[in-house]
């Protein structure tokens, strides 16, 4: 995986051959939303089976596990359409591990904000403890209880409110990389290329710079420095063809697939960055 701009890891926007940009529509949006409320679920059915022990329910406490059973296996569910579907609609995994995240933390606060109210409700009613009326502050416990995990709901709101805005712009920004991607495979005349030297191993992380040499219009022989993103134990040998696609003002560089890839076979100097870098 070729990158013209520096971007690497997670920051790569991976085009598979023949696909289309499909438009973002409201349905991704309402599965998201369905991911954090499934988690919201999750938080409150676990931890109201927690809270019922210690309050003294006994066996009438594992009845929650009535709604977080289900709302875990849905949200494990959901949290898998949320993956495919962000790495169709978005192809870059640190705007859809974002939005991942967002979800999830979103879940936080219904979750909390329920156990919040429960341990409202437990502290409010004299009725649930007649042995204790003539103690004043007897409920004091119950309402710190409260109001930690309604602080925490507060808290989860504002990160998933950030992780979001972060999330979305990541997001836009990967589509508008796609769109380029299509367009200069639409539009670019292809041109043919090599790579002609291996990247500097002292420079390695998680991918390096390597020349390209590729004929521009007029015939004549360009090179051009890409960021070579991939593991150290598939780095394509000097003289690996490419294809170059460019419109004049920006360029995109891929493996020529008509041709088999032969990888360097002395990946020691790298070895140290074995996580790739994308690709």
């Amino acid at each position: 995986m070729f990158t013209t701009r520096g971007e690497k890891g997670g920051n790569v926007t991976r085009v598979p051959p023949g696909v289309a940009l499909q438009p973002m529509r409201g349905g991704f949006v309402l599965l998201v939303a369905g991911l954090a409320l499934a988690a919201g679920a999750v938080i409150a059915g676990i931890g109201l089976v927690f809270v019922s022990l210690a309050e003294g329910f006994g066996p009438a406490s594992w009845w929650w596990l009535a709604l977080g059973v289900p709302a875990t296996a849905l949200t494990i569910f959901l949290l898998a359409g949320v993956y495919v579907t962000g790495t169709e609609l978005i192809m870059r995994e640190n705007p859809r591990n974002l939005i991942i995240a967002a979800a999830l933390l979103g879940g936080t606060v219904p979750g909390l904000g329920a156990l919040s109210i429960w341990w409202f409700w437990r502290g409010s009613d004299i009725v649930l403890h007649p042995e204790l009326i003539d103690y004043p502050g007897w409920n004091r416990e119950l309402i710190q209880q409260g109001l930690i995990c309604g602080a925490g709901s507060a808290a989860a709101a504002i990160g998933c409110l950030v992780l979001a805005l972060i999330a979305v712009r990541g997001a836009r920004r990967a589509r508008r990389d796609v769109a380029r991607i299509l367009r200069l495979r639409a539009t670019g005349g292809p041109r043919p290329g090599i790579i002609i030297a291996l990247p500097d191993p002292a420079t390695w992380n998680h991918g390096g710079d390597v020349p390209i040499r590729y004929q521009d219009d007029s015939g004549g022989e360009r090179t051009i420095r890409v960021r070579l993103n991939t593991y150290a134990h598939e780095i394509p040998v000097p003289g690996t063809p490419v294809i170059v696609f460019t419109d004049g003002d920006d360029l995109l560089v891929e493996l020529d697939s008509d041709h088999p890839v032969e990888y360097h076979p002395d990946n020691r100097p790298y070895e140290s960055d074995t996580s790739g870098g994308g690709s």
